[in-house]
């Protein structure tokens, strides 16, 4: 059962909704440009317990088996916080225990899988950062660390344990992506 609120068309509420509509499909057009060359002409389906739109702060917060897909990217969180300023998205924040971020990069791969108990999207910045218990799986490789943060524009991961040093990065390669010594 979808659980967004409903709006009669032509009304300020609806109008709204309308450009926070078309400012997170920007948002994820942007990410889906990353991927497969279709994402980002994919409609994007966003489906929660329940939805509440801060037009002055700018803020839409989605809460409640949070779950937003367009073409290869599905987005499953407790709750996703949107960020904007006029019609354009800054900053997507999802949370919960753990928030998960998918999305296949080229047709055949299999899909990119990142989780955290917070997951950023900085998009002015184009930077995604996973914060505490993260972990990114790509090709069979697993990064995990309690933070792992991604330059989309320089292509640069950077990976840390927590503060204390008890808990430190862990790296796994498959042995099928290991360069054999004499190449």
């Amino acid at each position: 059962m979808n659980y967004l609120p409903r709006y009669k068309a032509g009304t300020m509420a609806s109008k709204r909704i309308y450009r926070l509509a078309i400012a997170l499909a920007g948002a994820l057009a942007t990410t889906a440009a990353l991927g497969l060359p279709d994402d980002r002409h994919q409609a994007i389906e966003i489906q929660s317990q329940n939805a509440v739109r801060e037009e002055k702060q700018g803020l839409t917060i989605y809460q409640g088996d949070v779950t937003i897909s367009q073409g290869s990217i599905l987005i499953r969180a407790d709750k996703v916080t949107v960020h904007s300023a006029g019609n354009q998205v800054s900053k997507i924040i999802c949370t919960g225990t753990p928030a998960h971020y998918q999305q296949q990069l080229k047709p055949g791969d299999k899909p990119v899988v990142a989780r955290a108990n917070t997951i950023e999207y900085l998009l002015d910045q184009d930077v995604i950062n996973l914060v505490t218990n993260a972990s990114l799986e790509q090709d069979g490789a697993t990064l995990t660390g309690e933070r792992i943060d991604y330059d989309l524009k320089q292509e640069i991961i950077k990976a840390r344990g927590d503060a204390s040093g008890s808990q430190r990065i862990r790296m796994v390669i498959p042995p099928n992506q290991q360069k054999d010594p004499s190449e």
